[in-house]
C-alpha cells in the first residue's frame, strides 16, 4: 500500500511516499480503506517531534488520526462493523497511521458515517467534533442559556464548538479576526469580536465558560471575565496548570479544566446524527492528496486555516 512516511522529525520536507505492507487486524481490530484524512494541529507537532519523549521514535512513522473509510476486514472481536461498511472517526494507534491507504483501529474509534455527505467532508469531522463536545458537554456541563465564549472561533475545533453550543442553547461570543468575520458570522453566534480591534480581556459582561480554542490566554489573564463558579477550559495544557489549579480555590468557584479527547463510538454516533439531521457542517479550506501532503502540512501549520484540511487517500 502506498502511504505517507516520515523517518525522521522534522520540518514538512520530511515525508517521503513509500510503499509498506497492509497490516493484519488483530481481534479488537478492525482494518480500513481509507478515503481520506483531515490535518489537525497534533499531527504537524508530531512531525516536529513534540510528543517523542512520550510516544517515541518508532520510524519510519505514519502519521493522521482522522478517517472516512470503508472497512475491509475486521477482527474476531468486532461486533458493530463489517466489511464495506463506510465509517468515520479517530485512529488510535500511536502516530495514529491515516496517511496510507489502509489502517487499523479498534471498534471504539469509529461510527457508520453519515451518508448525506462526502467523504473528503467526514474525514473532517472527527477529532475536532469529539473534542468541542467533550469540552462543552462533559467539562464545561454547558446549559441553556448559559454565556459561552470561544476564541479561536474560525478554526477546526471553533468552528464547530460555535455550532454545538448553539445546539446546546448557550449564548455564544465567537473571537476571531476580521479575515473570517463573514464566516463566523454565517455559523450565527450571538456576538462577534474581531480581536484586532477590541480587546476581548476588556468585555464588560461575564461569561460562564471561556473555551480557549487557540490556546492562547491563560487563566490567570481571564479569569475575572468568568462568573462565580465559571469555567476556563484548554486544549493546550499549559506548564503552569498545577498553579491555575490552586489559584482556582481563591476564585469564588472558577474552575480550570483541560481536555484530552477520549475514543467513543457513541460520541460519534451523536455527532453523525446531528450531520444528517443538517445541524453540523464542517468547512473545508483546502483539499490536498498523498502526494501533496508536504504542502499540506506547511499550509496547517501555518495557523490561520479557515475551518479544516483535508488530504485525499483513496
Amino acid at each position: 500500500m502506498k502511504a505517507a512516511v516520515i523517518k525522521k522529525f522534522g520540518l514538512p520536507s520530511v515525508f517521503e511516499i513509500t510503499d509498506l505492507f497492509i497490516p493484519k487486524p488483530k481481534a479488537n481490530q478492525l482494518l480500513v480503506r481509507v478515503y481520506a484524512t483531515s490535518i489537525n494541529p497534533i499531527d504537524w507537532k508530531q512531525r516536529k517531534g513534540n510528543h517523542r519523549f512520550i510516544l517515541g521514535a518508532p520510524f519510519p512513522i505514519t502519521l493522521g488520526y482522522d478517517v472516512c473509510a470503508e472497512v475491509v476486514e475486521v477482527g474476531s472481536q468486532i461486533k458493530m462493523f463489517k466489511p464495506g461498511d463506510v465509517v468515520f472517526g479517530v485512529l488510535d494507534n500511536k502516530y495514529g497511521g491515516a496517511l496510507a491507504e489502509y489502517a487499523l483501529g479498534t471498534e471504539s474509534c469509529f461510527a457508520l458515517a453519515p451518508r448525506n455527505i462526502r467523504f473528503e467532508h467526514a474525514a473532517a469531522f472527527p477529532m475536532v467534533s469529539l473534542t468541542a463536545l467533550q469540552a462543552l458537554r462533559d467539562k464545561a456541563k454547558l446549559k441553556h442559556g448559559m454565556r459561552v465564549l470561544i476564541n479561536g472561533a474560525s478554526g477546526g475545533v471553533g468552528h464547530i464548538a460555535v455550532q454545538m453550543a448553539r445546539l446546546m442553547n448557550a449564548k455564544v461570543i465567537a473571537v476571531s479576526s476580521s479575515r473570517n468575520q463573514t464566516f463566523v458570522e454565517s455559523l450565527q453566534p450571538d456576538q462577534f469580536i474581531d480581536y484586532n480591534k477590541q480587546d476581548i480581556l476588556k468585555t464588560t459582561d461575564k461569561i460562564d465558560v471561556f473555551f480557549d480554542v487557540s490556546g492562547i490566554y491563560s487563566f490567570v489573564k481571564c479569569k475575572h471575565m468568568l462568573n462565580p463558579g465559571g469555567i476556563y477550559i484548554n486544549t493546550l495544557p499549559r506548564p503552569k496548570i498545577l498553579f491555575h489549579k490552586i489559584l482556582q480555590l481563591f476564585t469564588k468557584g472558577k474552575k480550570v479544566k483541560t481536555l484530552l479527547m477520549k475514543h467513543s463510538s457513541d460520541d460519534l454516533r451523536i455527532i453523525g446524527q446531528w450531520i444528517t439531521e443538517g445541524k453540523l457542517k464542517v468547512e473545508l479550506d483546502e483539499i490536498f492528496n498523498l502526494n501533496n501532503i508536504s504542502a499540506a502540512h506547511h499550509y496547517a501549520e501555518g495557523g490561520h486555516s479557515k475551518g479544516k484540511n483535508v488530504v485525499i487517500i483513496n
